[in-house]
């Protein structure tokens, strides 16, 4: 299961989502890509998507939803050898 977070947003708002990325490894964490899509409907095509802000171990994400109403969105990243997911889901009043 994707670990899921909530955030409220007024409409006309841009604001960065963060995310902190720790590992039970010893050593430097290295995300070499990371990219993220913004869906209102998990089965609809993405309303918005792009390259991810990576700053060392963070992720940032400048998200700007263009309605009210719930949006998803879902940042997907590298930490060789793996790939993991993000979702965020974004509640716009």
């Amino acid at each position: 299961m994707l670990p899921v977070y909530k955030r409220d947003w007024i409409l006309g708002e841009d604001k960065y989502i963060e995310l902190e990325v720790h590992s039970k490894q010893s050593g430097p964490i290295v995300i070499p890509s990371a990219s993220w899509e913004l869906k209102k409907n998990m089965d609809a095509d993405p309303e918005q998507a792009g390259a991810c802000e990576i700053d060392g171990a963070q992720i940032s994400v400048l998200v700007e939803p263009r309605e009210t109403g719930v949006y998803t969105l879902e940042i997907t990243y590298e930490i060789p050898p793996e790939t993991r997911k993000v979702r965020v889901v974004l509640n716009v009043h």
